[in-house]
């Protein structure tokens, strides 16, 4: 009887994890799934909840109703986003990380905390504080540039500059964690390594394709996978900065989810439009599996 007991005693002890995650993970998945399925509508709750088959999802696809943006647009622009802000945070972290990685990092230790400092506001701070460097008249932004004696453009009423603005905002507060998993990783390569590159003469490029970008590929797939996942769902600097404009040309998946939610009250077409995003992060998720999986054998 102890025996069997003992036995049982893990599982027993797991049965407060499992129903936390039935209640809100499984639950609000199967509801959500539910929803999208039928037609609900907040602001006319007379209309009651009526059975609509795949009609949100068609009408998500195909038109671009309330939202005045259709779905392949919106991805769209999502897709230039997302390749903007992983290009930034990248190329950036990966230029900080080498410098802190150098032989004179010891002297650099004190500037890392200010280079976290960025990471750890909230999005809606970060956005908050963009929004006022991008103003045309008073913005921080244009009076250094009305000072150099460059143009001031208008940051946030062009569509083009609008996305740029998205993305440098972006790229600003998450260059410490790709800073972070770089700089690990760098600092991981055996210095045997290093010194084989000296003895052979290696110059600065030689020793950053044939020891450093070998040593750290995967970590670059982290940050691509972990980040892209993030930029997919996430709406907090759409919404403070741009809040999808001007007209349409910054509203990205995420932030149409989010309006057609909680502005126009559509629950059902709230839910298929996020069924619809859950899809894509999930083929993301799916590719970069597959990538990591072959690179032992391509190694």
């Amino acid at each position: 009887m102890s025996g069997e007991r003992s036995k049982k005693l893990p599982w027993l002890m797991l049965v407060p994890a499992i129903a936390v995650l039935l209640v809100l993970g499984v639950f609000p998945l199967i509801y959500s799934a539910w929803l999208s399925l039928h037609s609900y509508s907040l602001l006319d709750p007379s209309r009651g909840i009526n059975y609509v088959g795949g009609e949100n999802f068609l009408n998500t696809l195909t038109s671009g109703h309330p939202l005045g943006i259709s779905f392949p647009k919106s991805l769209w622009l999502t897709l230039i986003y997302l390749g903007g802000c992983l290009a930034g945070e990248v190329g950036i972290g990966l230029l900080a990380a080498m410098l802190f990685s150098g032989e004179h990092r010891r002297g650099l230790r004190s500037l890392r905390i200010l280079m976290m400092m960025p990471m750890l506001l909230a999005p809606v701070v970060v956005g908050n504080i963009w929004r006022y460097m991008y103003q045309y008249s008073f913005g921080l932004l244009n009076f250094l540039l009305r000072t150099v004696g460059l143009p001031a453009p208008e940051w946030l009423a062009r569509p083009t500059w609008a996305m740029i603005s998205l993305i440098m905002a972006d790229v600003w507060e998450w260059i410490p964690f790709s800073f972070l998993v770089l700089l690990a990783a760098i600092l991981s390569i055996p210095q045997d390594q290093w010194e084989a590159a000296n003895i052979d003469g290696a110059g600065a490029w030689q020793r950053f394709r044939y020891i450093m970008l070998p040593w750290t590929k995967h970590a670059f797939l982290v940050i691509i996978l972990i980040r892209g996942i993030d930029l997919i769902r996430v709406m907090d600097l759409p919404y403070v900065i741009t809040y999808g404009g001007p007209a349409v040309s910054t509203s990205v998946l995420p932030f149409n989810a989010y309006m057609l939610g909680f502005r126009y009250f559509e629950i059902g077409h709230a839910a298929a439009y996020a069924y619809l995003m859950l899809a894509l992060i999930n083929v993301f998720v799916i590719l970069f599996i597959n990538v990591l999986r072959r690179r032992p054998e391509n190694a």
